[in-house]
């Protein structure tokens, strides 16, 4: 079922041909691409495919998501060790760290639609504070896929199968937030991805199929706009706004070679954009970008392996500077 589940995600992150054999081979092994940067932490996990990934500054430690297993993993010191492990945690995918209330922010969710839920974990203990099922606020599938919280500790979280954005507030109640039918995905294909929250008050969100960087007030949803991006963007998946100013997108180009993690700048509160730097990942299928001390660090999840079937012994963690 998992494997049927990624070549789904493959159908709605590729707009043609689907990863080759000599892809494959060439993306299992990090040293085949020459032009990588040598900074590089190894996820030694068999099978793991991580998707999520937050660095936690209080502990010196990335945390992962997993796929394939649901657990929630940490890496420090070049060490991978199981940080949470919960029976409700079935695929989880993309992760946030509130620290301003000191918890973890999960997204559990399958990418068949069956089932996508939203936990909270306490960041120190690992203690579950909340698990809030999201699939019974929309009729269909559902494939919830990233997650931010505003500064009042409202979670904010896209559903790629649906243009809906869902809320979650601190107690862990579930609501609509926002729903449009423009945002939502043509058949087959992802719409809504990651996404940030700007503490002047709105929101950024990639969208997958149509390659946009999409700015939604939080007082005024409907007035939502596309941030005039400079460069073309391949397949748009997390994003993290480093400063107010400053953001970070991961396009993974369906696991093909125009995968890369691009650096904004904005002058006129992400209205428009303008290009600061490119960090080219090539065939690893990049999902989600985090920054530790000022510098961002990128996640390759090498799913076109799990999508063919195959296996993968490890995972990497690249310094994308």
């Amino acid at each position: 079922m998992l494997i049927a589940g990624v070549v789904s995600l493959f159908i709605f992150s590729c707009e043609t041909d689907a990863v080759g054999e000599n892809s494959i081979e060439k993306i299992s092994d990090l040293s085949a691409t020459k032009k990588m940067d040598p900074t590089v932490i190894p996820i030694k996990e068999e099978n793991l495919f991580p998707e999520g990934i937050e660095y936690d500054q209080r502990e010196d430690r990335f945390l992962v998501s997993s796929i394939t297993r649901g657990t929630i993993g940490q890496v420090k010191d070049g060490i991978y060790s199981e940080f949470i492990t919960d029976s409700d945690l079935i695929a989880s995918i993309g992760i946030h760290i509130d620290n301003s209330r000191k918890r973890l922010l999960v997204i559990n969710s399958h990418i068949d639609g069956s089932f996508s839920a939203l936990a909270a974990y306490e960041l120190s203990s690992g203690e579950r504070i909340f698990f809030t099922d999201l699939l019974g606020l929309k009729d269909g599938p559902s494939f919830t896929n990233d997650v931010t919280v505003d500064n009042k500790g409202n979670a904010y979280v896209t559903d790629s199968y649906a243009g809906i954005i869902y809320k979650v507030d601190e107690e862990g109640n579930p609501s609509v937030f926002y729903e449009d039918e423009e945002l939502a995905p043509s058949p087959g294909n992802g719409g809504l991805n990651g996404i940030d929250y700007d503490p002047r008050g709105y929101l950024l969100v990639s969208h997958l199929e149509t390659n946009r960087i999409i700015r939604i007030p939080l007082d005024n949803p409907e007035a939502f706009s596309e941030v005039n991006i400079p460069v073309d963007l391949y397949g748009p998946d997390g994003i993290y706004l480093k400063n107010p100013n400053e953001l970070l997108v991961v396009s993974n180009d369906g696991g093909r070679e125009n995968a890369v993690v691009h650096t904004f700048k904005t002058r006129d509160k992400w209205k428009s954009a303008i290009l600061k730097d490119a960090f080219p990942t090539y065939a690893t299928f990049p999902t989600t970008v985090t920054v530790k001390r000022n510098t961002p660090y990128v996640l390759y999840s090498y799913l076109p392996i799990l999508m063919s079937g195959g296996s993968q012994d490890e995972f990497h963690i690249v310094k994308a500077e």
